[in-house]
C-alpha cells in the first residue's frame, strides 16, 4: 500500500464520540449524563429522567397492588 493511500484511509476515521440524547449533536465520550452543554438539552434531559423515575415507581406500586392478593392467598393456604 502506498503512503498516500494509507493517509487517505486514516483520515476517513471518525474519532470516538457519543451523541446527545436530545439533539443528537456529537459530544465527548466522557460526557455524563449523555447530553451536550446546551441549556435546553440539560433541562429536557432532567425532565425526562424525572418522568422515567415516576413511571418506574408507579409500575412498582401497581405490581405490588396486583401481587399482594396472590401472596396473601398463598400465605393463608399455608397457615390454614
Amino acid at each position: 500500500m502506498s503512503e498516500s493511500a494509507s493517509k487517505t484511509k486514516n483520515s476517513n476515521r471518525v474519532l470516538p464520540h457519543k451523541h446527545c440524547k436530545i439533539c443528537q449533536e456529537a459530544i465527548s465520550t466522557k460526557a455524563e449524563p449523555r447530553v451536550c452543554k446546551k441549556e435546553e438539552c440539560i433541562t429536557k434531559n432532567g425532565k425526562n429522567e424525572k418522568s422515567q423515575k415516576q413511571v418506574r415507581i408507579l409500575m412498582l406500586v401497581f405490581f405490588g397492588i396486583f401481587a399482594l392478593p396472590f401472596i396473601a392467598s398463598i400465605v393463608l393456604q399455608v397457615a390454614g
